[in-house]
């Protein structure tokens, strides 16, 4: 486009009225202006004003954004660009672009005197500068255009634009010229000519676009539609009128339990329930009917044709494309339906969550609640509804709690009856409840009825099917806010019950005293005695806690929960009322019970002091009783005192007893008043009353001798004594003899002990004692006599295998003492003879009964009995009575060698059958000889070793012994096999140490060339060695592995042969030796070393100090790197910098000392 001319641009009138028609233009264009939409507000919040005048934080525009407002700017609208340092003003909408236009390419002349430029041409600048031309004879010519000319002279200038021609002078044209450089330079008027063609096409372009949206918008948009709007508008009106509705009940003034808010809730939905199935079928009715006349309207429309055919085909199409929109305008109403259903559950929650955050706030602190449990409910009451607002009652007197939980005692445990657990289960399920409710509304997209209307009758299925409709349970699930809410009830509620928990807390006292109640096991608690600490202690305690539990109260307010306490504060009350009744009922009878044995036994004393004696007995009783009563009046006072203090008990803490208890209470100081006036008066009359009690004393003793006399002479009957007296009488008559005895021996001690009370000289008794001394030997003499018999008849009819043998012989001991104790104590007389007979045969049989008994006779031995004896003896059935019939105690002496050489045969056989089980369990200890598994050596032998002497020298014993007659072929036996194990034990280790010698020196290279002979004996003993040791290593008993046959010849054979191969060793060493005689300092495995290494020189370094008693060491020279390879020998790259050359090159010694050599 080329630069427009002077006169176009200001003298022509077609510039002029170019210019006025641009600025036209100008003014028509549009102020851009930012869109401000206000945001929806999202249908949970309550206060919609606060949310539109917050302010709102926008974002940074995008590139993107960018990009295209600069493809709208229009250059030339701002000429000029604030300072840097001035501050942007608000109401400024955007900041000046730059604009980067295409050159345009000029167009050129053929003419040589028109000046080509590159660019768009200017005006010369001659002119400009001096106002003449640089030669005034001289015409300049240029060219804008075909049509646009200029003529340049000293006599003016030439325009010539089409058909049209202007001459101005050349001072006019300069004037006029300045003028249009200076309204070029504004930037629009220099860019307006390609400004203007493109806002124009931006013009046209929008307004095109503007004109396809608004017929697009008219076309699709529902609510312009006459046939589906009104119906849309009326479904919208009703579902803000359904949105209104309330899903929740709340009474303010009413405290619910758990169960009755769940009830009511359920009803109200219920209700809700059956407005929403109305509001179902209204929605349907207005949408079936909206279809219906949308699909009747074009149709009715419709052009007709000629060609029935071709009608019918155009009718199935418009028809399925009005089922499309009808499918669109289905779904739109189901989205309007689901939102509102899911602003219900929304508003729902909210208004919970705002009912239960109110009584939440009302909730006082912890410190608040703790603060009740300092004092008693009863005391705290006044104080708690003036603390500043902080109590819930003070601030709200009439703000009811939301809910009713009961504080009960569980398992001995304080819990609330709904617990936590209960509240939030039935919260989350009334909120189900809700979603519940609100999705029993089906959706049309689902509805059968309306199926008819979306389909064409030409095609049995659209050829573009929409998604499914709306889903209310996805909508409610991915609701975050919803979950936030219902969350936050969550958390409400387990804030009200963590304070509930800390009020719980401040009755943990209350729940120590019920269960330590509960735990006191009364019954048991009535049978044991208790003191009167106890008692004062017990009630001081429950009376103090029945107190403290009558003050709690029944309800206490916390905010959202009212704590009911009735069940729970009857619990604490009634708990010790039942110890309390307890209690008093023991406290009564103890003292009922100390009470009337304090009054009985002051009676009794009283009775005792004011009773006048007569017998010996009654002055020592009455004297008695005087010495204890002066000490226990010290105790019926301590006793008055405990009685005295328990009766203060009752009638300090009212416990209800009966009057009758508290008559005799009243007499039992005047009773011990009385029995101290009685001491007093006994004391004054003590010593008349001793002197009486001596000579009645006296008396009673002569008395008693006399009856001692009397039995005295009774026990020397001299039928006693007898043998031939009658049994029966006897007994009869020490009968009498004893029981005059323990009388006359009771009196003598009663006598005895009232002289030691009373300190009178002791009176001693030598008749009675003797008497007492000689009858209990007469008596143990008939007694004895009848036990023996009695046991003498059992031991005969006894079978020897049953008789019990230590009894027996305690029996025969017993009764010899008994005889030797009656031979001393009594005169001679023939019952204690025949006593002593009967024992003494009875002494004789004990050690042939003995022996006959010895468990180790066999029937052999029986047999030589019965050979001696004459007659058969069945042990079985063998008793004393026969033994005595066949005289068989006549042979006592063979019996005895009999039973000793049956004990020494089985103690040779019990010492013979240990041997052989002991080497049945004894087994070699197999080890594995170095890395290789198949090879095997002996382990330790030293146990086997000591073993095996034991077991010679105990076989040689038993085999000297005179009772080896029976088993004497089977000790030879033993013994010869343990000989020979002992010389194959020896031969073994000592095949085996030079075996383990010899295999490391055979086993070398070195040695198979050198001893080429001893080498094969070494391999035929070393298979040798690996076949026995594998046998032994499947079978390691000892005892069997070392007495197989030929083995013992094997060792020997093959010891023969490594001492062979030893002897050519020590020769081939020697030969070396005499070859360097400095090897004679090296032992021969020191020097085997060295020869399996001939060629390491490096091998003789640790003998060098044997050989040389200068030399520790030898240094010897490295190798180069590159002749590494030449040694021979094979070493990674790691080892190649440490080889060594054959070259010694320095000597060291033991002090250090460097030798070099050259």
């Amino acid at each position: 486009m080329a630069l427009t001319s002077p006169r176009a641009s200001l003298l022509s009138c077609p510039g002029q009225s170019g210019e006025t028609e641009s600025r036209e233009w100008l003014h028509k264009l549009p102020e851009l202006q930012r869109a401000s939409i206000p945001p929806r507000l999202p249908v949970h919040v309550q206060d919609q004003q606060a949310l539109v005048k917050r302010r709102v934080k926008r974002k940074q525009p995008s590139l993107h954004h960018l990009k295209a407002r600069e493809q709208m700017f229009f250059p030339g609208w701002y000429t000029q660009s604030p300072p840097s340092g001035q501050t942007e003003q608000p109401q400024r909408r955007r900041e000046q672009l730059p604009v980067h236009l295409p050159p345009l390419p000029p167009k050129i002349k053929s003419s040589q005197k028109v000046v080509s430029t590159p660019s768009i041409p200017r005006r010369p600048s001659s002119v400009k500068r001096s106002g003449q031309l640089d030669n005034p004879s001289k015409i300049q010519f240029y060219q804008y255009s075909n049509n646009d000319r200029l003529m340049i002279s000293n006599g003016g200038v030439l325009s010539v634009c089409e058909d049209e021609f202007d001459f101005v002078t050349f001072e006019r044209w300069e004037e006029e010229y300045n003028y249009d450089c200076k309204l070029m330079s504004i930037p629009f008027f220099a860019l307006f000519k390609k400004w203007k063609p493109f806002y124009l096409w931006r013009t046209q372009a929008r307004n095109r676009k503007v004109n396809l949206a608004r017929k697009s918008v008219q076309k699709n948009l529902f609510i312009v539609s006459q046939s589906l709007g009104p119906a849309l508008r009326d479904i919208r009106k009703m579902c803000c009128q359904i949105s209104d509705m309330d899903l929740y009940h709340w009474d303010k003034k009413h405290t619910y339990s758990l169960h009755e808010f769940q009830d009511i809730q359920f009803k109200q939905l219920q209700e809700v329930s059956t407005d929403l199935k109305k509001f179902q079928g209204l929605v349907k009715e207005v949408t079936i009917c909206a279809c219906r006349n949308y699909l009747s309207d074009p149709l009715s429309k419709s052009d007709h044709t000629n060609d029935q055919k071709k009608e019918k085909i155009i009718m199935q199409i418009n028809n399925t494309l009005y089922s499309s929109r009808l499918i669109c305008f289905i779904r739109l109403v189901d989205y309007l339906v689901v939102n509102t259903l899911h602003i219900l559950v929304v508003n729902a929650v909210t208004k919970l969550l705002s009912v239960v955050h109110e009584h939440v706030r009302k909730t006082p602190s912890h410190d608040i609640i703790k603060s009740w449990g300092q004092h008693s409910e009863a005391k705290t009451e006044t104080a708690e509804e003036g603390m500043d607002g902080k109590c819930s009652e003070s601030e709200t007197p009439g703000v009811q709690p939301m809910f009713i939980t009961e504080l009960m005692l569980d398992t001995k445990a304080l819990t609330y009856k709904p617990s936590e657990e209960d509240f939030q289960e039935t919260v989350a399920e009334i909120v189900g409840w809700f979603q519940k409710t609100v999705m029993s509304v089906n959706t049309l997209t689902a509805d059968v009825d309306l199926y008819s209307l979306t389909q064409p009758t030409l095609y049995k299925k659209l050829t573009n099917r929409y998604e499914e409709g709306p889903c209310l349970k996805s909508f409610i699930d991915d609701d975050g806010h919803l979950q936030r809410l219902i969350q936050y009830i969550k958390e409400s509620l387990q804030f009200a019950f963590d304070a509930a928990k800390v009020y719980s807390h401040t009755l943990e006292h209350f729940l120590l005293f019920y269960k330590e109640n509960d735990s006191l096991d009364l019954d048991k608690m009535q049978q044991q005695d208790h003191g009167l600490s106890f008692f004062e202690k017990a009630l001081k305690i429950n009376h103090c806690e029945h107190k403290e539990a009558l003050a709690i109260q029944q309800k206490t307010h916390l905010g959202l929960l009212l704590v009911d306490k009735t069940q729970l504060k009857e619990k604490f009350v009634s708990s010790p009322l039942c110890c309390l009744e307890v209690i008093n009922e023991m406290l009564t009878k103890l003292a009922k019970k100390k009470l009337d044995a304090v009054i009985a036994e002051v009676c009794k004393a009283q009775f005792k002091l004011e009773f006048r004696s007569s017998t010996t007995a009654e002055f020592a009783n009455f004297l008695t009783f005087l010495s204890e009563i002066q000490d226990r009046i010290t105790v019926l006072e301590m006793e008055q005192e405990t009685v005295s203090q328990m009766y203060n008990l009752i009638y300090m803490y009212s416990v209800p007893m009966p009057p009758e208890n508290l008559v005799v209470f009243a007499t039992l100081q005047p009773s011990i008043n009385s029995l101290h006036n009685i001491i007093d008066e006994a004391m004054a009359q003590r010593d008349s009353s001793m002197d009486k009690f001596c000579s009645s004393l006296h008396k009673d003793i002569k008395q008693m001798n006399h009856e001692v006399r009397k039995t005295k002479l009774k026990s020397q009957d001299p039928q006693i004594l007898d043998i031939n007296a009658d049994p029966s009488q006897i007994r009869l008559l020490l009968g009498e003899i004893q029981s005059s005895i323990d009388e006359l021996q009771d009196q003598a001690t009663t006598y005895t002990s009232y002289q030691k009370i009373f300190k009178v000289q002791v009176t001693k008794f030598d008749t009675l004692e003797e008497l007492i001394s000689e009858f209990r030997l007469k008596q143990l003499l008939w007694e004895s006599l009848e036990e023996w018999d009695s046991l003498q008849d059992g031991w005969r009819q006894c079978t020897l295998k049953k008789l019990d043998l230590e009894c027996y012989s305690s029996q025969v001991n017993k009764y010899s003492k008994y005889v030797n104790k009656l031979e001393k104590g009594l005169p001679c007389n023939n019952v204690v003879a025949s006593l002593k007979d009967k024992v003494e045969v009875t002494k004789h049989r004990l050690p042939v009964i003995t022996d006959l008994l010895n468990p180790f006779m066999k029937p052999e031995h029986w047999k030589t009995l019965e050979s001696v004896v004459g007659s058969s003896l069945n042990v079985e059935e063998l008793t004393v009575a026969v033994m005595e019939d066949i005289n068989a105690f006549s042979y006592g002496i063979e019996i005895q060698e009999m039973s000793a050489q049956a004990s020494g045969e089985a103690s040779v056989e019990i010492i013979v059958t240990k041997l052989e089980d002991l080497w049945k369990t004894t087994e070699f200890t197999v080890l594995s000889h170095g890395d290789s598994k198949d090879v095997f050596i002996l382990g330790g032998t030293d146990d086997i070793q000591v073993l095996l002497d034991d077991s010679i020298i105990n076989v040689g014993t038993v085999a000297s012994s005179r009772y080896i007659a029976p088993i004497k072929l089977k000790v030879e036996k033993l013994l010869r096999q343990l000989s020979l194990f002992k010389q194959t034990l020896d031969e073994w280790l000592l095949c085996q140490r030079n075996w383990l010698y010899l295999e490391s020196i055979f086993l070398a290279p070195e040695m198979k060339r050198q001893l080429p002979a001893e080498y094969k004996m070494f391999l035929n003993v070393d298979k040798s060695w690996k076949e026995i040791m594998a046998k032994v290593n499947k079978m390691p008993n000892a005892f069997k592995a070392a007495t197989q046959p030929d083995l013992l010849e094997t060792f020997q054979h093959n010891n023969t042969l490594l001492d062979e191969m030893q002897k050519c060793l020590e020769v081939y060493f020697e030969s070396k030796r005499v070859v360097f005689p400095r090897f004679y300092f090296l032992s021969n495995d020191e020097l085997l070393k060295n020869l399996a290494q001939t060629r390491n020189p490096q091998a003789v370094q640790p003998h060098l100090t044997k050989c040389f008693d200068a030399i520790t060491q030898l240094e010897f020279a490295l190798l180069p790197e590159h002749s590494s390879g030449a040694t021979g020998t094979a070493m990674d790259a790691r080892e190649q910098e440490t080889v060594y050359s054959k070259d010694i090159i320095n000597m060291i010694s033991p002090e250090g000392e460097n030798v070099r050599i050259e």
